[in-house]
């Protein structure tokens, strides 16, 4: 497989390191498409939790994850996030 690369931002976030993963809306498009995606990020960052955000229609982020960590990341719009490149296998 490839190397993909992937916009990533680590946060900090009630004591545990967040990975907030760019992807694209069809990674999150189905149910399975959401755990298959999740089990393959989590796999690449382990230790730390992981949070798939997706950009909607209106522009806005969508994030899946645990439901505390979703609820403190929503409303929080791209530009808040110190975004970096990351190199995935």
């Amino acid at each position: 497989m490839a190397d993909q690369q992937f916009n990533v931002s680590v946060i900090a976030l009630g004591g545990v390191q967040v990975v907030v993963i760019h992807v694209d809306a069809a990674s999150c498009s189905t149910t399975e498409m959401q755990a298959r995606s999740m089990k393959f990020f989590q796999a690449r960052f382990e230790g730390k939790q992981v949070v798939l955000m997706y950009v909607d229609l209106m522009r806005k982020p969508v994030f899946i994850g645990p439901g505390h960590i979703v609820q403190a990341l929503r409303g929080k719009g791209l530009s808040e996030f110190k975004w970096q490149k990351a190199v995935v296998r």
